[in-house]
């Protein structure tokens, strides 16, 4: 970070004198006017002849504020203890505007909005209906960012011992730096001496981009929320820091302890120690910022020439980001806001959707082909038998000589009809009733396909039904809708998984087979298979509409060299260590992604549909590993893919508090994003969208994260770095779900308070909440072709919302 002190002494200059007790005053925009509030009338002074030019009159009690307009430089807003505000026009001293009483509380603080003329007014009131949108503790920040200062690498000086002791023999230095320091360390404290917002310089892609004029930022959602934030200065006891408004994070720190460069007083650098006073202000550049600081021990005042912190906004930012050669040397202090922009990490390659060719050796060319066995008896003739020799019996026969055994009857109704009656009705009734119903289905599907998700929709809030999963309450843990719409998965803790056909009044088929509590469920992109994982260490398999899992992933290369019970014969194929906590389809149903411990997994897998009656116990779909990638941590918390297009990324997050980004066509770990939230994620939701909608392309780089005890943020994956926060649901303990609705708008959230939340993705707060409950909300799920919303709860209930 560059921080400028100019060592210029500050001559002030006289423009009014006898005004009498001035309470507040203001610059007009281009340094011209000034405007000073002396108790109800309103002083303009100009400040080149240095001479009172207008005095502005009208309210009825003590002005508590006048600000110029920055859009208009002759416009003045006022407002007073009388309830009311006035706008004036000094160019030709006239009255524009007179408001009538609004509040029962006097007015008492006003500022201007730089992109729009507009106002806002606070008054005195209690602040009855309004919420609180985030709470920001400085101490906390200035305590961290200290702890970082210290134990950051400093350049040696003098002589490198080496040394081959053991590292428990070797003396250690950094403690006894750390004692030093610390003793030096004068403590200044956190008390707040003064707050600003600062804008930045906003810079607009150019017209002339080869991007179609529809799918541009500024015709799309991604414009309000990629767009500059603004900074927020905080200027302390002991520090001055610039915070990102809409994520809270600490882009700009300065300890005034730090030595600054000087040339006032024939200094090279001097020491500010501690502030009694801290005024920011941004002038015409929006680059520069401008800060006062007042000494707190001598009677002396300290001017202070901030650089405005960078954010890289859209990707043009980003392009000249990577192809500057001159780039500014990153701080220690600015928290590793460009670790994207390394070697290795251009956003050209780390994208959601795959705009590379797959590398000739990349795992993802990897397919399962079925071996097909010859059989001995297909050499011989069709009409040939084997010859009978005298006195041989023919042996392993089945008796009924079919590969089916039929039942014998012996449970069903006496026949009221003859054996042996012709049939002489020959109709195309039933061939044509099985085509009728394959055609129903097919004409269903595509007239499904023709809809489109409404863009421009209200969030559901709207409660439609309610239904139990099961006769006891059982707790949701999961809940996941397949891409077509039409089927809703949920994943119990009474070790089973139970899907319902839509509308959720309709009965559904049960999927049981695990022997512990099921965490995760997915579907494929073609909704006819699911997939379930469980703390059994297990995942398994399910055909649609079948109660027996078709395939078990129970070991952690493959399942083909089992014998017939099922035991496994290679001495490596062991089970997975922990429990498998995620389990999904990738790459357009073509392989299948499990976590166990702190491992990856990636599985090729052929499924076989026909299976013998006499032997169904045995499964012949089959699994192998493709490959596996561990991250240095205990346990992967959470993991995505994306599977309804082709994609290369998939992300994992872990409990060292980090999200590790996989490039599965290079086959590495290409970005690692550290403290991510105060503590592990427990989900990570990317912008998928669905099949019935399309977003431009940078959209599905957008991607949730939500940690326990923290808040929810979203994040860019070619900025790498997060873009807004939301608060206000309770998550303290349980791990609540989120999903994002297939428009791109809106974020809805579980809590703990037995309430759903919906969060408006361009603002930090919610726009709904969805109550009714009676236990905590564990997960929420939209519907991908309309406007709707599935909650699930612990006590077994799910509820329907649409909007209105």
């Amino acid at each position: 970070m560059h921080f400028l002190f100019t060592g210029n002494q500050v001559k002030g200059r006289v423009i009014g004198t006898a005004l009498g007790c001035i309470q507040y005053c203001s610059f007009s925009p281009d340094d011209r006017l000034v405007a000073a509030c002396c108790e109800n009338d309103v002083i303009i002074l100009e400040i080149k002849n240095e001479k009172v030019l207008a005095t502005v009159e009208g309210h009825t009690a003590r002005l508590t504020g006048a600000e110029f307009c920055p859009h208009y430089t002759s416009t003045l807003v006022t407002i007073s203890e009388d309830r009311t505000f006035k706008v004036w026009d000094i160019s030709d001293f006239s009255l524009v505007y007179q408001s009538q009483i609004i509040t029962a509380s006097p007015f008492i603080s006003m500022s201007m909005n730089i992109e729009k003329p507009q106002v806002a007014i606070g008054t005195a009131d209690d602040g009855n209906g309004f919420r609180c949108l985030h709470q920001l503790d400085v101490e906390k920040i200035v305590r961290k960012q200290k702890e970082k200062k210290l134990v950051e690498p400093q350049p040696s000086q003098g002589p490198v011992k080496i040394s081959s002791r053991p590292s428990w023999k070797r003396p250690d230095q950094s403690e006894e730096a750390d004692i030093v320091s610390a003793e030096d360390e004068i403590e200044t404290g956190s008390a707040i001496l003064g707050l600003h917002f600062t804008y930045g310089s906003q810079n607009k892609s150019s017209n002339s981009s080869s991007t179609p004029s529809f799918l541009r930022h500024e015709n799309t959602l991604l414009n309000d929320l990629l767009d500059a934030s603004p900074m927020l200065c905080i200027g302390t006891t002991g520090s001055l820091l610039q915070i990102n408004a809409k994520t809270l994070d600490v882009y700009r720190y300065f300890d005034l302890q730090d030595t600054i460069l000087t040339d006032i007083l024939d200094m090279d650098t001097v020491v500010l120690n501690a502030a009694g006073s801290v005024y920011f202000s941004q002038g015409s550049s929006p680059d520069q910022i401008w800060c006062i600081v007042g000494s707190h021990f001598q009677n002396t005042v300290n001017v202070l020439q901030w650089k405005h912190a960078v954010i890289h906004n859209n990707e043009s930012d980003l392009a000249s980001a990577m192809s500057a050669v001159s780039v500014e040397p990153q701080s220690s202090t600015e928290e590793g806001k460009d670790d994207g922009l390394q070697e290795g990490h251009s956003f050209e390659g780390l994208t959601v959707l795959s705009n590379t060719p797959l590398l000739p050796n990349s795992a993802l060319r990897s397919e399962m082909v079925k071996k097909v066995k010859e059989d001995p008896k297909a050499k011989k003739q069709k009409g040939a038998t084997p010859q009978k020799k005298p006195g041989q019996m023919m042996k392993d026969q089945p008796i009924t000589f079919h590969n089916k055994v039929k039942s014998s009857g012996y449970t069903e109704t006496p026949r009221q009809t003859p054996m042996f009656k012709p049939q002489t009705n020959f109709s195309k009734s039933s061939s044509s009733n099985s085509l009728l119903s394959h055609s129903s289905s097919s004409s269903s599907l595509g007239k499904s396909m023709d809809k489109t998700y409404p863009m421009k929709c209200a969030p559901p809030t709207e409660c439609h039904c309610k239904i139990d999963v099961a006769e006891r309450p059982t707790p949701i843990n999961r809940i996941k809708f397949s891409d077509d719409g039409q089927y809703l998965a949920t994943a119990l803790s009474n070790k089973s998984g139970h899907v319902f056909k839509l509308p959720l009044g309709n009965k559904g088929f049960s999927c049981t087979g695990h022997n512990n509590n099921v965490n995760g469920i997915s579907w494929s992109h073609d909704g006819n298979w699911l997939l379930t994982s469980s703390d059994d260490k297990s995942a398994f398999l399910w055909s649609k509409g079948q109660s027996d899992p078709n395939m078990c992933i129970k070991t952690v290369l493959h399942n083909m060299s089992t014998d017939k019970d099922g035991q496994k014969k290679d001495k490596d194929n062991v089970a997975f260590p922990k429990e498998v906590n995620f389990a999904r389809f990738y790459y357009m149903d073509k392989f299948i992604l499990l976590t166990s411990g702190n491992t990856l997994y990636m599985y090729k897998y052929h499924l076989e549909q026909t299976k013998d009656d006499i032997k169904r116990y045995l499964s012949t779909s089959k699994y192998k590993q493709v490959t596996s990638f561990s991250i240095e941590s205990q346990q992967i918390t959470a993991a995505s893919a994306v599977n309804g297009f082709y994609s290369y990324i998939v992300m994992c997050a872990g409990t060292n508090k980090s999200v590790s980004v996989f490039d599965m066509n290079v086959g590495r770990n290409v970005r690692i994003m550290a403290d991510v939230h105060t503590r592990p994620a427990h989900v990570i939701c990317q912008n998928e969208g669905s099949t019935f909608v399309s977003h431009p392309s940078s959209a599905y780089d957008l991607f949730v994260t939500a940690a326990a005890g923290d808040c929810i943020k979203l994040w860019d994956l070619r900025a790498d770095r997060c873009v807004r926060r939301y608060e206000g649901h309770q998550n303290r303990a349980y791990t609540c779900g989120l999903d994002l609705s297939p428009c791109g708008r809106y974020l809805a959230t579980g809590s703990e308070d037995k309430t759903a939340y919906i969060f408006d993705l361009r603002s930090g707060t919610y726009c709904s909440k969805l109550g009714g409950h009676n236990d905590t909300v564990s997960d929420v799920a939209f519907h991908p072709l309309y406007p709707q919303l599935v909650t699930a709860t612990l006590d077994g209930k799910l509820r329907l919302y649409k909007d209105k």
